[in-house]
C-alpha cells in the first residue's frame, strides 16, 4: 500500500502548530499596524490592520476545526466531523470578501474625492509599521509552506492564501511610504494602494467559495477524473465491467467512492484478493483511499 494519508492526517500536530502561530503573529501584527495607522493617517495601511481581525478568526476558526477532525468519527458523525474544515475555509473567504468590499468602496470613496483619508500621510510612521509586519508575516508563510502538501485541505489553503496575499499586501505599503518619502505631493497613491489591497481581498476569496461550494455539492474533485477511475479499475485482473462509480469529497483531504465491479465466476475467497487490488490501484494512482467495491458475477453466455 502507497504511503498516503486518510482525511485524518490534516489534524497533524504540525498543522496546528503552524496555525497558532499564524494566530499570535496576526494579533502581534494588529497591534503594530493599528498604531501605523493612527500615526501615519494612512488609508492604506488601516485596510491592512482591520484586515487583521477577519484573518485573527479566520486562523482560529480553522485551528478549531482541524482540532474538532482529530477527534475522529462517532455513532452520529461516522464520518467524524471533517465537513467543518469546509464550512471554516467559507467563513475565511466570507471574512475576507467582507473586508475587501467595504474598504474598497472606502478607498474608491477617498480617491474620487481628493481629500486624504485623515489628514497627510506620514511615510515615516507607515515605514516603520511596514517593515516589521512584513518580517513577521514572511516567518509565517515560512512556517505554513512547510506542512506537507498531503495534509493541506480547504480551510489550511485558505489560511496559506491569507499569509502569501499578506505578504504581498506589505510590500504595497512599503511602495507607498517609498513614494511619499520621494513624492510628498503624490498623496493619491495611498487611497490607490488601499483600493488595490481590497481588489486583492476580495479576488482572493472567490476561489474559496467555489471550492466550498464543490465539495457541499458533492462534485468529483477537480484533479479526479471518472474515466480515468475506470480504466484504473479496468486495468485490475479480473475486472471485466465497472458501473454505477460515484467519487465524492466529504472534505478535500477525504475522498470516497464507490463502485459495482462485474467479475467472471469466481470464489469468495478470489472476489476479495480483486477488492484488495482494486483499493490499491485507486489509492496507488489517484489518492482514493476510502473505495467500496460491490462485486457483481457476469451473467453465463
Amino acid at each position: 500500500m502507497p504511503d498516503l494519508f486518510h482525511g485524518e492526517a490534516e489534524a497533524e500536530k504540525t498543522v496546528l502548530r503552524a496555525l497558532r502561530l499564524a494566530v499570535e503573529i496576526s494579533i502581534v501584527l494588529l497591534a503594530i499596524e493599528a498604531v501605523g495607522a493612527l500615526l501615519s493617517h494612512s488609508l492604506s495601511i488601516t485596510v491592512d490592520a482591520v484586515h487583521n481581525i477577519p484573518d485573527i478568526f479566520a486562523f482560529t476558526i480553522s485551528w478549531t476545526a482541524l482540532r474538532s477532525a482529530a477527534r475522529g468519527a462517532s455513532d452520529s458523525y461516522t464520518f467524524g466531523t471533517h465537513r467543518a474544515e469546509v464550512f471554516a475555509g467559507l467563513a475565511n473567504a466570507t471574512l475576507v470578501l467582507g473586508t475587501g468590499l467595504l474598504f474598497g468602496y472606502e478607498a474608491l470613496a477617498t480617491t474620487l474625492r481628493g481629500i486624504p483619508y485623515a489628514g497627510a500621510v506620514d511615510p515615516f510612521w507607515l515605514l516603520a509599521a511596514a517593515v516589521p509586519t512584513l518580517a513577521l508575516r514572511t516567518v509565517a508563510a515560512v512556517a505554513l509552506g512547510r506542512i506537507p502538501g498531503r495534509v493541506r485541505d480547504l480551510n489550511f489553503r485558505s489560511v496559506m492564501l491569507h499569509m502569501l496575499s499578506d505578504v504581498v499586501i506589505t510590500v504595497g505599503l512599503l511602495v507607498v511610504a517609498a513614494i511619499l518619502l520621494l513624492r510628498p505631493g503624490d498623496g493619491w497613491v495611498d487611497p490607490a494602494v488601499a483600493l488595490a489591497i481590497a481588489g486583492v481581498l476580495v479576488v482572493e476569496s472567490a476561489p474559496l467559495f467555489r471550492d466550498a461550494a464543490e465539495v457541499l455539492t458533492e462534485r468529483i474533485p477537480r484533479h479526479l477524473s471518472v474515466a480515468a477511475i475506470e480504466r484504473t479499475a479496468l486495468a485490475v485482473e479480473g475486472v471485466n465491467e465497472v458501473h454505477d462509480l460515484h467519487v465524492w469529497a466529504v472534505c478535500p483531504t477525504l475522498i470516497c467512492m464507490t463502485a459495482h465491479v462485474a467479475v467472471r465466476e469466481m470464489s469468495v475467497r478470489d472476489s476479495m484478493d480483486v477488492v484488495a487490488r482494486l483499493r490499491d490501484a485507486v489509492a496507488r494512482d489517484h489518492g482514493i483511499l476510502h473505495a467500496v467495491f460491490e462485486v457483481e458475477n457476469l451473467p453465463p453466455t
